[in-house]
């Protein structure tokens, strides 16, 4: 008897396994064709190293919606918030990296996100990919995201907007170890020193 029940439960199991794996194998997969944007820093080297530094930051385009101005405070203060749009807006540096006044990431690959203090404050935040990956987080979870390097961002508003989102580095001719990094949504601007160790 007790031989039968336990034939019955592995059979009832193996059943409820190969449904599950049926079930997940069945759906379709998401294929994107949609092309994502890419800011990007090269320093050239000499000799044997012709790259001295480089970094760059890929992301997709959302687009603005005049809407989302009615109620900005109410969308951003206090919360974690998506950077971009589809895959996760990917920071990959070859070379350590100075941002703002304080913020310091080491040579890697980040996953990026935003965050609005209760005041109003912005920051750019850096999140270790390795997590995200073993939890399967999409970038559509971003508010989820705990910890990660918090990069404070200026913050400001511009007389012309933009129609979709628009990361990038602007260099200075007077200082070329050095870029502002500018992220542009609508009518606000997010920016920040950059600062190459090379």
């Amino acid at each position: 008897m007790r031989l039968r029940l336990l034939n019955v439960g592995i059979l009832a199991l193996a059943a409820l396994a190969a449904h599950s794996f049926a079930r997940g194998q069945g759906q379709a997969p998401f294929v994107q064709l949609e092309p994502r944007a890419m800011a990007r820093v090269v320093y050239f080297g000499e000799g044997a190293n012709p790259i001295a530094g480089e970094y760059a930051i890929e992301y997709g385009k959302p687009e603005w919606r005049a809407e989302y101005d009615a109620k900005f405070d109410e969308l951003t203060r206090g919360k974690r918030l998506r950077l971009g749009k589809d895959w996760w807006t990917t920071l990959s540096t070859f070379c350590p990296l100075a941002i703002g006044e304080k913020g310091e990431l080491k040579a890697g690959v980040y996953f990026l996100a935003l965050d609005c203090s209760d005041k109003g404050d912005w920051s750019l935040v850096a999140l270790d990919p390795e997590p995200l990956r073993k939890s399967k987080l999409d970038a559509f979870g971003s508010a989820q995201t705990k910890g990660g390097a918090r990069l404070p961002l200026k913050h400001e508003t511009t007389t012309e907007a933009t129609k979709e989102l628009v990361i990038q580095f602007l260099a200075d001719e007077a200082k070329p170890r050095e870029q502002t990094l500018e992220i542009r949504f609508g009518n606000h601007r997010l920016t920040a020193l950059v600062q190459p160790k090379i």
